[in-house]
């Protein structure tokens, strides 16, 4: 019984902690042949901190977006640093799904146990195709994905959360609501979570995983990865 009551505490602590991460922040919608801006930003969302206190990004790093059109081909996107954010531009040329993809290991200490790895993922819909809206479209080894863009209040959302290309069974993530509400999900065998919106606006999902490695310089890969989506 003290075991179960310790487990129990222990998932509280662990499922209680705020979101504070690597987001691609952008509108969800975009319009060919219109410039469209993309933000790298560290914090909460909507609260971000300024560049110089990012831990994992050092003055003059360049940062690098991996930009995967509906036809399936990549572009490399270059970032300039604002004061509290990098900023990416593109001009979507075709309809379709668009997924702007960060997969970075940060700067690991010498003798440091684990490796840390940050994983954003930001989609954008030109138009009404669905074009390119696959999971096999992002490289990313960790990501959540969303099988649409927008999503209906008090509907049923469906994300499913991918480990190097594969569902992940059960494993908890967090939903971050418009309100600052934030909701803890499973997935089930298949990697898919569900959960009902209860407000209208722009969601996040936040997610970290550990794996554990042999053969290299350190004992675990922490990975972590957000992306967002909308619910009207």
């Amino acid at each position: 019984m003290k075991k179960l009551i310790l487990s129990i505490l222990t998932l509280f602590v662990v499922l209680s902690a705020s979101a504070h991460a690597v987001f691609i922040e952008t509108t969800l919608k975009g319009v060919k042949g219109k410039s469209h801006a993309v933000k790298i930003v560290y914090g909460e969302p909507d609260e971000h901190e300024a560049i110089a206190k990012w831990w994992w990004y050092k003055e003059g790093m360049q940062v690098t977006l991996t930009l995967t059109k509906p036809d399936g081909s990549k572009e490399t996107l270059s970032t300039t640093a604002q004061a509290d954010h990098l900023l990416a531009t593109f001009v979507p040329d075709q309809d379709g799904y668009y997924h702007v993809s960060l997969q970075r290991d940060t700067e690991r200490k010498e003798g440091a146990k684990t490796q840390y790895q940050i994983n954003a993922v930001g989609t954008i819909q030109v138009g009404n195709s669905t074009l390119g809206n696959t999971a096999s479209n992002i490289g990313n080894e960790l990501l959540v994905h969303a099988d649409q863009s927008t999503y209906k209040n008090k509907k049923e959302v469906s994300l499913t959360l991918y480990q190097k290309g594969k569902p992940a069974a059960n494993s908890f993530f967090q939903i971050i609501a418009p309100s600052g509400w934030i909701k803890w999900v499973e997935t089930d065998d298949n990697g898919i979570a569900r959960f009902i919106p209860e407000w209208k606006g722009k969601y996040f999902a936040e997610v970290s995983k550990k794996e554990k490695v042999e053969g290299l310089a350190f004992e675990e890969y922490s990975r972590a990865t957000s992306m967002s989506f909308e619910v009207k």
